[in-house]
């Protein structure tokens, strides 16, 4: 027997009573298409009591019924454009307007039933409420009654020009000239521009010997010779070395080998020689990876200098590139502007025990004010005493080579008129100028005159991409210190530091 009917079975024994089942059939109602609201058929409803009454719906009396017009109603509206004149327009029609007018008043209508439960009509009215404003914040009390001073630099405008922070201004130094009214710059970018100055700047390029001064001449004939031979610039005793460091195939070396002793050892001729070869392997990296000219003046440059420099008492190299002219020096033109402030980068000085620092000190003591505190162009600090002998200005393989010559055209000039002051015009003395311009080096010379100052352009005598180059600005350099210590070194102790 199957579960179920067993089941059945014992239910039917133990006296219960089984209903029949529902009838299987579907009603009709729910066969239907289905309604937004269905109807329950009414033995699905339950049944309500006998004391239930349906509420019926109280309608607003029309006297209830307050204006559309009712301020508290009213929705804020625009104002009403000003009618556009056209200049033919059809009359409206009487069934559209009429239909405007009934839509608006179901609306009206509608905002009434809506808002009836909110705003009571038959309260009595009252005055709304001003919000009230927060009480303003009681002044913050002023503790300190010391009055704060305006912040006015006394640093001239030339000088805050620079964004370097390892320039060393003396305190006098800002103080502003009451002599002279405050005078705009001249853009000063090209040689022609220095044609206006005060004194004018004349170029001209030497082409022999008689055009250059005679204090100058036979520096310029030795470095001239050097130049275009290179006749003795490898010491004797290293040409080995030269020979096997470029595989052999810098051919004849017998005109550049020296046939005389320099007096170096052995060593010492290899430290120097090490020394330029990093010289040139520095001057090669620097062509290749295009570097700006900090990285030129420190890899290249600042070796060359050290190497002139190296084991010669009363000389020094100095990195000036943020050592600006003073105020009371920059040369001015003629239309009543002061030149762009210009600076160098390398200047080559004269110092103990050529003189003592005592004796410059006490020939600044009788300069005017604003220039006791130096003996050059400059008040950076380390040429406060110590003359320069010989100016250098670089130039990257981008930079342009006139922007160089002007730049070491104001700074003789300014150096002129520092000497003017303690000498005589015009000043007697040729100052040397070299410029770099990537790894060409040239010799230039700046000369005095009554109403004019020359720039002449002397020689290039060498370059520091390949060794024998490096062997000739090394000995170039050298002739230049000679004739610093032989001649501008007398006229120095004759003409500055004489006693007055």
């Amino acid at each position: 027997m199957a579960l179920p009917d067993a089941w059945l079975t014992a239910v039917l024994d133990a006296g219960g009573d089984i209903e029949p089942p529902p009838d299987p059939q579907i009603p009709a109602d729910y066969l239907q298409k289905p309604r937004r609201h269905p109807q329950l058929p009414s033995s699905h409803l339950p049944s309500l009591p006998a004391s239930f009454s349906r509420p019926k719906r109280r309608r607003t009396a029309l006297a209830e019924i307050d204006h559309p017009n009712d301020p508290r109603l009213r929705k804020r509206q625009r104002a009403p454009k000003t009618p556009t004149l056209i200049m033919s327009q059809a009359p409206r029609s009487p069934s559209k307007t009429s239909s405007r007018i009934a839509a608006r008043k179901a609306r009206d209508t509608r905002n009434k039933v809506l808002v009836e439960d909110v705003i009571d009509l038959d309260a009595t009215p009252r005055p709304v409420r001003a919000r009230h404003k927060p009480a303003p914040a009681p002044p913050i009390p002023v503790l300190d009654k010391t009055k704060i001073p305006t912040l006015t630099s006394n640093i001239p405008e030339d000088r805050l020009e620079t964004g370097r922070e390892d320039v060393d201004w003396p305190a006098s130094s800002a103080t502003k000239s009451t002599s002279s009214k405050a005078r705009s710059r001249s853009p000063t970018k090209r040689m022609i521009d220095l044609r206006v100055a005060e004194k004018m700047v004349i170029s001209k390029t030497a082409k022999s010997p008689t055009d250059v001064p005679e204090d100058v001449r036979g520096l310029y004939k030795a470095i001239r010779s050097l130049a275009r031979n290179s006749h003795d610039v490898i010491p004797l005793g290293i040409e080995d070395e030269v020979k096997n460091d470029d595989g052999g195939d810098l051919g004849d070396l017998n005109p550049h080998v020296a046939t005389k002793s320099n007096g170096m050892t052995k060593e010492q001729l290899m430290d120097e020689f090490n020394a330029l070869i990093e010289i040139r392997d520095s001057t090669a990296y620097c062509k290749n990876n295009q570097v700006h000219e900090p990285t030129w003046n420190e890899r290249v440059h600042s070796m060359m200098l050290k190497r002139v420099v190296r084991n010669r008492p009363g000389f020094e190299y100095h990195n000036i590139t943020t050592a600006r002219v003073i105020k009371e020096l920059v040369p001015g033109n003629k239309y009543g502007e002061f030149l762009k402030n210009k600076m160098i980068d390398y200047a080559i000085t004269l110092e103990s025990p050529f003189f003592s620092e005592d004796r410059v000190v006490g020939r600044l003591a009788t300069s005017p004010g604003p220039l006791q505190r130096t003996i050059n162009p400059s008040d950076y600090t380390p040429l406060r005493h110590k003359p320069v002998a010989i100016s250098i200005e670089t130039k990257p393989p981008d930079g342009s080579k006139e922007s160089g010559e002007v730049q070491l055209s104001i700074w003789a000039m300014a150096y002129f008129n520092r000497l003017r002051t303690l000498t005589q015009d015009p000043v007697s003395i040729t100052l040397p100028l070299i410029l770099v311009s990537d790894e060409n080096w040239k010799l230039m010379f700046a000369r005095d005159l009554e109403h004019s100052i020359e720039i002449i352009h002397a020689v290039g005598f060498g370059d520091s991409g390949d060794i024998v180059g490096c062997y000739k600005i090394l000995a170039v350099l050298r002739l230049l210190c000679g004739w610093a210590e032989d001649t501008f070194l007398g006229w120095f102790s004759d003409n500055v530091l004489k006693p007055e």
